[in-house]
């Protein structure tokens, strides 16, 4: 039997995929991220699929690790932290999970919005202090513009939601989605334009070398100094130290964010091979940005309920199967 590896893995996930595939498999399931200066035991040298979740940093130096590896499972619909390069090169499969959580993402996205800007959090948090009437004053989404970076899965059912509390909406993307414009009146305009006439930005754009500090010092001067900005997709998309001059001098309103730039290191994770001053200088920013009173922050749980978290696994299973009885993976990224 092939050898499996699961790492970021919690009990429910060990308790559901040992149930599914046990019998199939040896399987070994590590609580820890994998990063370049893991301890990789004998067991996991030997395995030929391993599993991920976006904690891990599956770069060329942890890769070499595992001379028989043939696959890597990514539990999540984003792969920015695996090197594709070196997969390709030496001919291993990677395999992610898109859409399980499509309406998840996009309904936390308007969770967290709503949260910050009728302050909900902060009103509920100064009742258990006994302070009956804090100061709330906040702003409705009636009729405000958002613009929205990203009309792929998730941000079209955002298009959605947005239309639902009568929204105007502007999009950003490289590809026009002819059924979104034509049913909810949406229109694709320029980062520019989107930046300049947005009341909210919604980041839902996967990370890419284009998409890097999409939201930079030159995009955060063309916003309303009111503008909210809500990012439930990567951190990365955005620079933030130009972010925390931008809230700390009032040039923009808020930020919810449910991802941070180089997050691994708020947690007691290994932080990997990046580690290098431009992200240890990011790191200690986020520390600062976390204590602002106009940022709302969550630790990464845009995706984390019980049917998105079912579909990711069994999605896993379904990936992990196809390659093992040679039938071609639906969710293979790489050629």
């Amino acid at each position: 039997m092939e050898t499996v590896v699961f790492y970021d893995i919690k009990d429910y996930e060990q308790t559901f995929l040992e149930s599914e595939l046990s019998d199939r498999y040896n399987l070994s399931f590590i609580q820890d991220s994998l990063t370049f200066d893991s301890h990789i035991s004998k067991t996991e040298q030997n395995a030929s699929i391993i599993s991920v979740f976006t904690g891990s940093r599956v770069d060329a130096q942890t890769l070499k690790n595992f001379p028989n590896l043939k696959l890597i499972l990514t539990r999540s619909v984003g792969y920015s932290h695996i090197d594709t390069d070196y997969c390709k090169e030496k001919n291993i499969i990677v395999a992610n999970t898109p859409h399980y959580g499509d309406y998840t993402v996009a309904e936390f996205s308007f969770g967290i919005l709503l949260n910050i800007v009728r302050k909900i959090s902060f009103a509920a948090h100064k009742l258990q202090q006994g302070e009956m009437y804090p100061e709330t004053f906040g702003m409705e989404l009636f009729g405000k513009t958002i613009g929205i970076v990203g009309i792929g899965s998730i941000g079209s059912k955002s298009v959605k939601i947005a239309s639902g509390f009568s929204m105007n909406i502007l999009c950003y993307d490289v590809n026009k989605n002819e059924e979104l414009i034509s049913k909810y009146n949406i229109s694709y305009v320029d980062l520019e334009t989107l930046c300049k006439l947005s009341d909210i930005i919604m980041l839902h754009a996967p990370l890419t070398t284009k998409t890097y500090h999409l939201i930079n010092k030159d995009t955060l001067n063309l916003m309303k100094d009111t503008v909210v900005i809500v990012n439930t997709a990567r951190g990365e998309l955005i620079d933030t130290e130009a972010l925390y001059d931008a809230l700390i001098d009032n040039k923009i309103g808020y930020a919810a964010l449910d991802v941070l730039e180089f997050e691994e290191t708020i947690s007691n994770k290994r932080p990997g091979d990046n580690l290098n001053l431009n992200n240890l200088r990011t790191s200690l920013i986020n520390g600062k940005l976390l204590n602002l009173d106009n940022v709302l922050a969550t630790p990464h749980i845009a995706y984390d309920t019980k049917e998105a978290v079912h579909r990711i696994l069994y999605m896993t299973v379904e990936n992990l199967n196809q390659f093992s009885h040679g039938l071609k993976i639906e969710n293979r990224i790489n050629s």
